[in-house]
């Protein structure tokens, strides 16, 4: 899926404080180190809560969701850039309540107003990754593994946490619980190309031609071990027209079967041409219920005359929305530079020849201006359509299925009450009830030794089932499933030899059903990743295994997955030793490998594949790494939370190193203070040292004034961000 994140923004609960803005680099290593405590971990957490998680993890404990109101994320996508703000939940698990903004160049907020919720957002994502909406529950079982994939269940192979990184047991993100497990299990054929969504609508089709047949192979199987009961029940019958004096009596004992059903046939024959005439006061049964069943027949053929309409409806509205959505994105594309084109052009033109003012380029821009908000009009219409309406063909065929089964029914018992009641006119109600059974007993018969209606049925569904299992090939999707794994296990194999792993050139293979990897030497050998020694190969396994998945992904075109991957502090098996100079540069070398090998996936993959990091381990670690790009240092002070959200000063933080947070407040409150100070203009300040009291930051600064020279000073700063400057002397 095309989706490089752009910016993590947190909103803070004080609305006079300026929001955090983390800015990411698509195609690139997003570097961030940062000592304990600072708030790295917490990156994958507020990502999966805006990307709609069932619940919020970001930690309760701390100064995150004590400061902040909003967390959100900015991403770019196909359709341009789209934001994605969510509320804290406060005491809750997690809240709905959301923000969205989608346009080609987004402008973040203030403060986010809710605007939209949870369902929307999953709505939008799923429809950019064009994820199914048909499920793989083909049995109807209810379990909620099989329900359709979602984008959260996508996260599985976007994240991985500080716990997960070099975990020998659990490969993916929430694979270790056991409902996440199952699900993970069940889209699996989905990301590697394995189905899409026409195989799981006919699969789904299929299992319902299977169900059916299957229900009148059993109805067929009741009826004809009835049969061996058969002559019996034509004797019983007999003897009952006997008393009804419908037929002459005989010794039904010693007359055949077959001569006796003979009789019942004549005497229902007989009572058709001349039937009995009824008491008068008396009624006609069917009458009431034959009125009924023509209505009824007639409102089932309406419905299943809709819904056929309708199923050829979703058909070629979901042909015609994907050919709408080629042509106005090329549009889109063509027309993307007007914004650009807006901001740079004045609305006054002079004329290079003659000199004089013209509007001709005011006007061609506005009709190109126009064209644009026509496009995209356009799109916003076309996005309410759903991308893919397989679940509901899927719906709307097993609703048709069911009508039309119903209907057929209903049209035989009004066939079969219509004839009746014609038959059963001034009868007596006991005498038309027996003659109607002992007809029903016969057709049946009838029906039953040539195999009848119900064999007609079976026949036509299992030519159903022929046809749908030549499109639904299984053994073509084995070859499809196999042809994937051999490729993973071709990628992995490239980032396994950049990261040195100690099984050196040994297959890496990827099982889906246990979800983690194994390894298999030239001998036939298997070992299982928990099987594998030492935290350093246990990372360089959940490394390679995510990037060959996401080399897959793109080089395969599987939109379902979003090319991002987070990782939250992967030296933590490498980390180096402070106290020995040769053991640190052996550790930093290690380290270094997965950075390297991290590139590489970048590379492979044409730059579609963003990378985010966050680390203990210090800046040096991507020195030299092709596509290393530095977001932030969260040290001396400074952390995803700015210190002055808070209300009062950590303990902790009195007397420590407070210079990185001096110096992101330098250009928008420590040197305009300055200005306004000496009323000159400056031409540069430097914070040269801060240190965190508890009302605030102390910070001494030099600044260099414009023909003055320079001047060192000092100031403080509190929790309201008020600068208080203190000079050491005079100034001339």
């Amino acid at each position: 899926m095309n989706f490089a994140i752009l910016k993590l923004i947190i909103w803070s609960k004080a609305p006079n404080k300026t929001p955090r803005t983390l800015i990411f680099k698509p195609g690139a290593i997003n570097y961030i180190t940062g000592s304990s405590r600072s708030g790295k971990s917490a990156i994958i957490e507020i990502i999966d809560y805006c990307l709609g998680s069932g619940g919020c993890a970001i930690p309760k404990i701390g100064p995150i969701r004590r400061t902040s109101s909003w967390y959100g994320l900015l991403f770019n996508t196909v359709e341009g850039e789209k934001l994605f703000a969510r509320k804290d939940p406060g005491d809750k698990t997690s809240t709905d309540d959301y923000f969205i903004r989608e346009e080609v160049s987004v402008s973040i907020p203030d403060v986010p107003e809710k605007n939209a919720n949870r369902d929307a957002a999953k709505a939008i994502l799923e429809r950019l990754a064009k994820i199914p909406q048909s499920n793989s529950d083909f049995n109807d079982t209810g379990n909620g593994y099989k329900t359709r994939a979602s984008i959260s269940d996508m996260t599985a192979f976007m994240f991985q946490p500080q716990r997960l990184v070099a975990n020998n047991e659990t490969m993916f993100f929430e694979a270790d619980i056991e409902e996440h497990a199952k699900k993970l299990r069940e889209i699996f054929p989905l990301v590697l190309g394995v189905v899409d969504a026409e195989a799981l609508i006919k699969q789904h089709r299929l299992q319902e031609v299977r169900r059916l047949i299957e229900r009148k192979q059993r109805q067929l199987e009741a009826l004809r071990i009835n049969v061996e009961n058969f002559s019996g029940d034509v004797r019983g019958r007999y003897v009952a027209a006997t008393q009804y004096d419908l037929v002459p009596p005989i010794n039904v004992g010693n007359t055949s079967t077959h001569i006796l059903l003979k009789r019942l046939k004549d005497m229902v024959a007989s009572w058709k041409e001349d039937p009995i005439q009824r008491d008068q006061g008396g009624y006609l049964p069917n009458v009431e219920r034959l009125s009924w069943l023509r209505e009824r027949e007639i409102s089932l053929n309406s419905e299943v005359t809709t819904l056929r309409v309708k199923l050829t409806q979703v058909r070629e509205l979901s042909m015609a929305r994907a050919k709408a959505e080629m042509n106005i994105l090329r549009k889109r594309d063509r027309l993307s530079s007007t914004s650009w084109l807006l901001e740079r052009l004045s609305t006054e033109h002079t004329c290079p020849l003659c000199g004089n003012k013209t509007h001709a380029p005011s006007n061609e821009l506005a009709k190109l201006i126009e064209s644009t908000q026509k496009v995209e009009a356009q799109w916003r219409n076309i996005a309410f359509v759903p991308p893919m309406l397989d679940a509901e063909e899927v719906d709307l065929q097993k609703r048709m299925s069911s009508k039309e089964s119903e209907l057929r029914q209903v049209r035989l018992e009004r066939e079969y009450v219509q004839q009746e009641t014609k038959e059963m006119r001034a009868t007596r109600e006991q005498l038309a009830m027996f003659v109607g059974r002992t007809e029903e007993f016969i057709n049946l018969h009838e029906s039953l030794a040539d195999e009848g209606i119900f064999m007609t049925e079976i026949d036509a569904l299992k030519d159903e089932e022929a046809e749908l299992l030549k499109a639904v090939d299984f053994e073509l999707m084995a070859q499809k499933k196999e042809t994937a794994l051999f490729k993973f296990s071709r990628f992995a194999g490239h980032y396994s030899n950049i990261l040195e792993l100690e099984t050196g050139d040994d297959l890496i293979q990827l099982d889906t059903s246990k979800l983690t990897i194994r390894v298999i030497n030239d001998r036939g050998g298997v070992a299982w990743l928990r099987e594998i020694g030492s935290g350093a190969n246990w990372l360089g396994y959940h490394v390679t295994t995510l990037l060959a998945l996401h080399e897959l992904f793109v080089s395969q075109e599987i939109p379902y997955v979003p090319s991002v991957l987070v990782i939250d502090q992967p030296s933590q098996t490498q980390f180096p030793d402070d106290t020995e100079k040769d053991s640190e540069n052996e550790e930093l070398h290690e380290v270094n490998k997965v950075f390297k090998a991290l590139s590489s996936g970048i590379k492979r993959t044409n730059g579609m594949l963003q990378v985010i990091v966050s680390e203990h381990a210090g800046q040096s670690i991507i020195d030299g790494i092709e596509n290393g790009y530095l977001v932030e240092r969260w040290r001396k002070g400074r952390k995803m939370i700015p210190w002055h959200w808070d209300h009062e000063m950590d303990a902790q933080l009195i007397g420590k190193d407070a210079q990185y947070a001096a110096e992101d407040l330098l250009k928008s409150h420590i040197e305009p203070a300055f200005q306004d100070a000496v009323e000159d203009q400056v031409y540069e300040v430097s914070v040269a040292s801060a240190v965190f009291e508890v009302d605030g930051i102390f910070f001494t600064a030099t600044a260099n004034i414009f023909n003055q020279g320079t001047i060192d000073f000092a100031g403080h700063i509190d929790f309201d961000l008020n600068v208080r400057l203190l000079f050491p002397r005079t100034l001339t």
